[in-house]
């Protein structure tokens, strides 16, 4: 009977210890990849997809889907060029607010807040799986738009352990969000994938998510869907 009795109190203590160990092991092997992470992000950093690469983009968003092509040797807001809307060439009207969004999504472009080595702090990297090739870590992550509200978002990052190459990185939101007055974000997400396209690590896949309230009575669920594809590497 006694056996009996402390044998639920040895399983509680067994598995508090191992749950202590495991802790204990990712935060002891977390210094080992932040140098591994820190180079994968440099080595996405180091491409400029609309200088060096001709590419295609498939955006479905707000129930069409378009098709953009981008080409390096196009002046710096001509480079991306909307071809289809639902299968049909668009119509001038769309050409030019689409050149507007253009001009406007490069000129608000922050070079002190850009690229995968601003948004992944890695000072608060932290390793959460090591297994079958792939270590998954957490980490704090940085979005401009959000930048007052970065203990509400939570960042995970999945790297090729064999490649050394990032394959995801996701953010979302641990709370609700007020990115501006009388704006509040139920949900947000972020997500990017990439593979390996001619011997370098390129993103593949943009989905962007937000659902949330604008003043008392509008609400809006925007979901955007970014494909990219057709790479071809641009002649020097």
């Amino acid at each position: 009977m006694y056996y009996a009795r402390m044998l639920p109190r040895c399983v509680a203590v067994i598995t508090v210890c191992c749950c202590l160990l495991w802790q204990g092991n990712s935060v002891a092997q977390t210094p080992y990849w932040a140098p591994i992470v820190k180079a994968a992000l440099k080595n996405l950093d180091a491409t400029n997809l609309d200088e060096d690469w001709y590419f295609t983009m498939t955006v479905a968003e707000k129930g069409e889907l378009q098709i953009i092509r981008s080409d390096p040797r196009r002046g710096t807001y001509e480079k991306r060029q909307l071809l289809t809307v639902d299968g049909i060439a668009p119509n001038s009207q769309r050409l030019n607010e689409f050149h507007d969004k253009e001009v406007k999504r490069i000129t608000d472009i922050d070079p002190d807040a850009r690229g995968y080595g601003y948004m992944v702090d890695t000072q608060t990297l932290e390793l959460i799986e090591a297994s079958d090739g792939y270590a998954m870590f957490s980490f704090s992550p940085r979005v401009k738009m959000l930048e007052d509200s970065r203990d509400q978002l939570r960042g995970t990052l999945l790297l090729d352990s064999t490649t050394q190459h990032i394959d995801e990185i996701e953010i979302i939101n641990t709370d609700d969000l007020s990115p501006a007055f009388s704006v509040t974000l139920e949900t947000f997400r972020l997500g990017l994938s990439f593979d390996e396209e001619q011997g370098e690590n390129l993103l593949q896949k943009l989905e962007s998510h937000t659902v949330g309230k604008m003043g008392f009575l509008k609400s809006f669920d925007a979901l955007v869907i970014v494909n990219f594809s057709e790479y071809t590497r641009a002649q020097p």
